[in-house]
């Protein structure tokens, strides 16, 4: 079971005197939102309003949605701070989740075969207990190493889907790495801004599996193709996030460095970027993503035009080399 924390939020709530607070949840989280908010206003009595619309991570903060209702308090569950000012003050609940570090170790071993040194990274939930599956490593011979935290990413080895410094710190040390948590998406991400092999452990579903060189050969293929309509594109989209850990300030550059090519290019300001939104765009030959690299990665399912991440279309404007984009810029140019 997640730990939510909610003595503490009660107790933070109790002390600042919050008389309404805006609930926050991750769409894993939401099967909890009524009985986390029943329990908060009961033990607080403070009015508890949940947030229906997405929760993608820490840069999907709804501090406008805060402010229009009034509240005085956002508290933000499944991740850890990255917005410094949201304006609304925030409680920030990490979500933690515990998990049987021996058994996931044993299981993810026979993966690590030839390696010696092994990079560990994760996500919030089970950064807790980096340092434990360090421990098992180390008593099957293996040597971990864990990345230093910084500004974005606050824990050691904490990764996010856009940023992986504690991870590229160690790509020259680490013969590959071990990535604990759910979903491919992370896992794909350090594979691409590492240029090794990951071994994932999920501990939600208790697989183990390799991201090797073929799997991301396959998206290189895909992504060098996009790339390649992009260069003959006439017209293109530049989507912008509102979302305040998204929003880029180099967008308007994008724009100019097009129409500088003959490319007729336009903003397009979304807060959720969706598949009926974008083709209503009918006349776009091509998107550039300018918010969360998943959006061009994993790509917008029921959209055929292709979107760009902001190193790709460097590559595409003839500005960065497709060799410099692959080996480590391709995820954030931020």
């Amino acid at each position: 079971m997640y730990d939510l924390e909610l003595g503490r939020v009660a107790g933070e709530i109790r002390t600042r005197g919050v008389r309404r607070v805006l609930l926050q949840l991750p769409d894993g989280l939401r099967p909890l939102a009524f009985e986390t908010a029943e329990e908060l206003k009961r033990e607080t009595g403070a009015e508890v309003v949940v947030s229906g619309d997405s929760c993608y991570g820490a840069c999907d903060l709804a501090s406008r949605q805060a402010e229009a209702i009034g509240a005085d308090l956002i508290v933000h569950c499944g991740h850890s701070r990255m917005v410094q000012d949201p304006g609304v003050p925030v409680i920030y609940v990490e979500a933690r989740l515990y998990i049987d570090a021996e058994a996931l170790v044993e299981a993810a071993a026979p993966n690590l075969s030839g390696w010696k040194r092994v990079g560990l990274a994760t996500t919030v939930q089970h950064i807790h207990q980096l340092d434990e599956v360090a421990e098992k490593l180390k008593t099957r011979g293996f040597t971990p190493l864990i990345g230093r935290g910084d500004v974005v990413t606050p824990y050691d080895g904490q990764v996010l889907g856009c940023h992986y410094l504690a991870a590229t710190s160690l790509q020259e040390e680490a013969d590959g790495f071990l990535f604990i948590g759910g979903g491919g998406f992370h896992a794909l991400g350090l594979a691409l801004t590492t240029g090794k092999p990951v071994v994932v452990a999920d501990p939600y579903n208790a697989t183990v599996s390799l991201l090797g060189e073929k799997e991301l050969m396959t998206l290189a293929k895909k992504r060098m193709a996009a790339i390649t309509v992009t260069k003959a594109a006439k017209r293109v989209g530049v989507l912008v996030s509102l979302k305040p850990g998204q929003l880029d300030s180099g967008a308007p550059g994008l724009v100019e460095k097009f129409e500088a090519k003959g490319v007729s290019a336009i903003l397009i300001y979304l807060d959720e970027v969706r598949a009926d939104a974008l083709n209503n765009f009918s006349e776009a030959d091509a998107f550039i993503d300018t918010a969360c690299p998943r959006i061009a990665i994993d790509g917008v399912a029921g959209v055929e035009r292709p979107i760009l991440t902001v190193p790709e279309t460097l590559v595409a404007l003839g500005e960065l080399s497709w060799e410099e984009a692959w080996g480590g810029r391709l995820i954030s140019a931020r």
